[in-house]
């Protein structure tokens, strides 16, 4: 199991693949209006995160995440659920 930062900087790593130009990231980045991706880049994004972390993450889930650590916390239960 990866720990909150190790996903975080998976986070980062993605967001970095999808947009070579996007800012620092920080628990408070906003992933659409903050770092300027749309709805399927979030979604792609999300994919590879799955496949890295081996595990499914339920689309209603998606629908309370708007910041990277957001993001990161859900992975973190999805992951701790998983197990």
């Amino acid at each position: 199991m990866k720990s909150r930062q190790d996903i975080f900087n998976l986070i980062e790593s993605e967001i970095k693949n999808l947009k070579d130009d996007a800012p620092a990231l920080s628990d408070d980045t906003d992933l659409t209006s903050g770092l300027g991706l749309d709805s399927v880049q979030v979604l792609e994004m999300c994919m590879e995160l799955e496949d890295h972390l081996d595990i499914s993450i339920p689309i209603n889930r998606l629908g309370e995440v708007r910041t990277a650590g957001q993001l990161a916390d859900a992975l973190v239960a999805i992951q701790q659920d998983a197990s």
